[in-house]
C-alpha cells in the first residue's frame, strides 16, 4: 500500500507542477483556478460555499478572493437580503481566463494521457472516483467530530 501512495504523492506532486507552469501564463495562482470554474457555473454563489468546495478555511478563501478581485477576476458584493452575507461574481475578464484555462487543461489532458487506451482511462477514472468517494467520506467524519 505504501507504494501506491508513494506514487500518487509523485504523481500528484508532477501533475500540479506542470498546471501551475500552464496556468501560470495566466496571471493565476494556486488554487484560483478552481474557483473560476465554479464561479462559471455558480456565479453569485457565497464566499463559504466556496471554501466548503475548495476545503480550505474561511481565511484562506478571502486572501484569493482579494487577490483575484485587486486582478479584475471577481467581484464581491453582499447580500441585499443579509449584509453579513459576501456573494462572490466572475467578472467578463474573469470568464474569459476561466475559458483559457479550460482550453489549456483539456490540451495538456490530451497529452498527458496520449499512450492510454480508452479503458485504460475509464478503469484509471474508476480507481480514482472510488479512493475519492473513501478521502470524502472520512473527511465528513473528522469534521462532524
Amino acid at each position: 500500500m505504501r507504494e501506491v501512495e508513494k506514487l500518487m504523492r509523485r504523481v500528484n506532486r508532477l501533475h500540479f507542477c506542470l498546471f501551475h507552469q500552464t496556468l501560470s501564463q495566466f496571471g493565476l495562482g494556486k488554487g484560483q483556478p478552481p474557483i473560476l470554474k465554479y464561479l462559471s457555473l455558480n456565479d453569485g454563489c457565497t464566499q463559504s460555499e466556496i471554501a466548503k468546495r475548495e476545503h480550505v478555511t474561511a481565511a484562506t478563501t478571502t486572501v484569493m478572493l482579494q487577490t483575484m478581485e485587486k486582478n479584475g477576476l471577481i467581484v464581491r458584493k453582499n447580500d441585499e437580503a443579509d449584509l453579513r452575507i459576501m456573494r462572490v461574481y466572475i467578472t467578463p475578464k474573469g470568464l474569459e481566463v476561466q475559458k483559457k484555462c479550460d482550453e489549456a487543461i483539456e490540451n495538456l489532458e490530451k497529452e498527458i494521457y496520449e499512450g492510454f487506451t480508452p479503458e485504460e482511462i475509464e478503469a484509471f477514472r474508476k480507481l480514482l472516483a472510488k479512493k475519492c468517494d473513501s478521502l470524502e467520506r472520512l473527511l465528513e467524519m473528522e469534521e462532524r467530530k
